[in-house]
């Protein structure tokens, strides 16, 4: 996560919100977090920016919520990353996008370019509208930002703590079986030999991406990632697929959803 960087006018603060991979459900809540933290100095001083903050959040998220959902039909359990700038002037407390900025990368059977085209199509058709609704900053919602303004920094604490406990799970990866996409599933295995999950190594769009699924004391991670290895590498060389896995910041998900997946990479396997 990036701080706030001054551009060459005097107070005005440019910086580039970007959600990592998280999956869908959860892509409202993270933007809003982000831009939070980059701007947490200052919502110290200002209790007008924690309202704009919670305004500005609101706005593009509306958005989102439109190619997203309506346009490219997401599930909650499919994985996004959200890129966007922005602009902030602390003389009149507003933040503007950059729309011509927003970039998503939606990771399912689409291609970059479908997604791409969607997102244009949406913005055009869609953000005078929600600009409007957005205009003003809604009273009621200052006390949630002020409070996730310093929730912030205790999460960020905890998710590096959980990222390192499952990083160090899974010792080894065993290939079991071939899918219909030309790809190959993997059982996960923990250092006492049992089962913890599975992580399939699949062609989409050009690139191939490892989506790994863990399940561990009763909570689930998802790590999912385009890497640059195909799936040969991985099956005569397990540990690189735990190598990679340790690079990645692992997605809490509902062990419900991980049930899901697993099940669904299973039923893959021809």
């Amino acid at each position: 996560m990036s701080s706030p960087e001054s551009s060459s006018q005097q107070g005005v603060i440019e910086n580039e919100v970007n959600t990592g991979i998280v999956i869908a459900g959860a892509y409202a809540d993270k933007l809003r977090r982000t831009l939070f933290a980059q701007l947490r100095d200052y919502v110290k001083q200002s209790r007008e920016l924690a309202r704009e903050i919670a305004r500005a959040a609101a706005e593009i998220n509306s958005l989102l919520y439109y190619i997203l959902v309506d346009s490219l039909k997401s599930d909650k359990g499919d994985a996004v990353r959200i890129r966007v700038k922005y602009r902030m002037d602390p003389k009149d407390m507003r933040i503007k996008w950059d729309y011509d900025t927003l970039r998503v990368e939606f990771f399912k059977r689409q291609s970059d370019e479908e997604v791409n085209r969607i997102t244009k199509k949406v913005v055009e058709e869609k953000l005078e509208e929600v600009l409007k609704r957005f205009a003003e900053a809604g009273r009621e919602e200052v006390e949630t930002a002020k409070t996730e303004a310093v929730e912030v920094e205790a999460k960020t604490v905890e998710k590096r703590e959980e990222e390192s406990e499952i990083a160090g799970l899974v010792a080894s990866a065993d290939p079991i079986g071939d899918m219909a996409s030309g790809g190959v599933v993997f059982k996960l295995i923990d250092r006492a030999g049992g089962s913890v999950g599975l992580a399939s190594v699949e062609p989409r769009a050009g690139d191939w991406i490892l989506d790994a699924v863990v399940v561990h004391k009763g909570k689930a991670y998802r790590v999912y990632a385009k890497t640059g290895r195909d799936r040969e590498a991985y099956i005569n060389n397990p540990s690189l697929l735990i190598e990679d896995l340790s690079k990645q910041k692992p997605l809490p998900i509902s062990v419900e959803d991980a049930k899901k997946m697993i099940e669904g990479k299973m039923s893959e396997i021809i």
